[in-house]
């Protein structure tokens, strides 16, 4: 997949997650060492040494990640969970994620349907020190939080194999991790269903992303047992995990909800605020204003999109 499109950019990248994959499956991200020979004519006095990379090729690890998890038993998200990996393409919508005892983290989102329509939502959790595009000033903190980020973090931390929580079944505790991808930051003055922007800790989304992650959980709705509301209203399938990138097909696929908020003017306001302050000119702080419906692009959203998951080898 990473070799489908050369001229992207990568709006997050874990080094952790990748070569974690790549160390627990024996991945050679760098490949074979390659040498150079060198001769000086002065009295004929050769030299060979390793040759240094100046730059480094994320694109080739990616490539090694994906090729060596297409070797496994590989089946589609036509089949029935649960897949260890995951890839695809899609909208991808990027938060903070206002945990409890984790700090600078961030919450991701995409929604996909096979090819037999089944709606499958993806939430990926991961470190804001890895997304890229985006700065400290795209969010705003302000509206709902969720009680049970407790459980959605140790279901991260230890990678889905223990719940001692309240939501102590697999659909409950991966109910809460799509609520906090697609509520987090409710509040009940602003309609907020397909608008993300006009909630509180959304920062942007980046349009037909390329994505591979590591799933830790990946479960099927009972239709009987939930009735959910808002962007979850009609939520079959969820899976939940860590991101290891999330490529954009296009350099400028990147939306930042902060200046549909604050307007186009938003990025230069801020740079100029500092140099303003010098000159004891008083400030107007540019805060979270009321949005004014805005129509964003519905992505993958009922639409078959190109998706592959890969069993891990037992």
């Amino acid at each position: 997949m990473a070799a489908s499109n050369e001229v992207g950019r990568y709006v997050y990248w874990s080094d952790r997650a990748v070569r974690q994959v790549a160390e627990e499956n024996g991945i050679e991200l760098t490949g074979r060492q390659t040498w150079t020979l060198g001769l000086s004519l002065i009295g004929l006095q050769g030299g060979i040494g390793p040759r240094q990379r100046v730059t480094r090729n994320r694109l080739e690890e990616a490539r090694r990640i994906e090729s060596h998890l297409g070797t496994a038993a590989t089946e589609s998200l036509d089949q029935e969970p649960a897949a260890s990996y995951v890839k695809g393409v899609g909208k991808v919508e990027f938060a903070e994620f206002a945990a409890w005892h984790t700090r600078e983290a961030v919450v991701m989102h995409t929604r996909l349907r096979n090819v037999h329509g089944q709606r499958v939502d993806i939430c990926l959790f991961g470190s804001k020190d890895n997304l890229r595009g985006f700065g400290p000033s795209d969010g705003f903190a302000d509206g709902w939080t969720s009680s049970a980020a407790p459980a959605v973090e140790e279901l991260l931390r230890t990678r889905g194999r223990q719940n001692t929580s309240q939501w102590d079944d697999p659909q409950s505790r991966s109910v809460e991790a799509l609520k906090i991808a697609l509520d987090q930051g409710f509040s009940g003055t602003t309609g907020h269903t397909d608008h993300p922007e006009t909630r509180g800790f959304t920062i942007g989304h980046a349009g037909h992303c390329e994505f591979v992650a590591e799933i830790y959980t990946d479960v099927v709705l009972d239709p009987t047992r939930w009735n959910l509301e808002g962007d979850s209203a009609g939520a079959e399938r969820i899976m939940v995990g860590r991101p290891m990138w999330i490529r954009t097909m296009t350099p400028n696929a990147v939306v930042r909800y902060a200046e549909l908020r604050n307007g186009p003017g938003w990025a230069r306001q801020r740079w100029l605020r500092p140099l303003r302050s010098l000159r004891r000119r008083p400030q107007t702080e540019i805060a979270a204003p009321e949005v004014a419906s805005v129509a964003l692009e519905t992505g993958a959203v009922g639409q078959r999109s190109q998706v592959t998951a890969t069993r891990a080898s037992e």
